[in-house]
């Protein structure tokens, strides 16, 4: 009888040790691809591109999407071409999506964490101490932004924030920055 409930306390604790090992691997795994996402992203916003002339579409932030090209900095982005970096949500959660611009070969490349379910992107314009929601086509980058993930009404992380180049007016008109 003694030798039973050994070898049935035994049993569950080995049980119980698989399963925490696996929900232990699940949650390590779901945090790597959260800090690569994170990663890709700030690298990407580092070497965002500014706009050329007026009108531009090289940086946008409008209706819960961020649009930017950026130099590609390294996998997954290679590094001979710029890219269309859109940051989105849907139902699958958060999704990065880079295209190369220009003379590249056609690609596609997809960066999905499912666990997030609201992204909130605010900038920083230049010369301005308040965050804003809203950045439309302009000669002007914004001095500065930070992005907050969320899993419905907890934030994932540290509210990721980059300083945008230093140089973030271009050669054209500067009287249609943001204010």
């Amino acid at each position: 009888m003694l030798t039973s409930m050994v070898a049935l306390m035994a049993y569950g604790a080995v049980h119980l040790s698989i399963e925490t090992r696996a929900r232990m691997q699940r949650e390590l795994g779901s945090l790597q691809s959260g800090r690569i996402l994170r990663e890709t992203l700030q690298d990407a916003l580092r070497n965002a591109r500014a706009p050329q002339r007026r009108g531009d579409t090289t940086f946008t932030l409008g209706n819960g999407r961020l649009s930017f090209v950026a130099a590609g900095t390294g996998p997954p982005f290679d590094p001979d071409y710029d890219w269309r970096i859109t940051l989105l949500t849907d139902s699958g959660g958060l999704e990065v999506v880079g295209t190369p611009v220009g003379r590249a070969p056609a690609a596609r490349i997809a960066l999905r964490e499912a666990g997030i379910t609201r992204c909130d992107v605010q900038v920083l314009a230049p010369g301005s101490t308040e965050w804003i929601t809203e950045w439309p086509p302009s000669t002007v980058m914004p001095r500065a932004i930070a992005v907050t993930l969320w899993h419905e009404s907890e934030q994932v992380g540290p509210t990721l924030e980059v300083t945008l180049t230093p140089r973030y007016t271009s050669g054209a008109e500067t009287d249609d920055a943001v204010e």
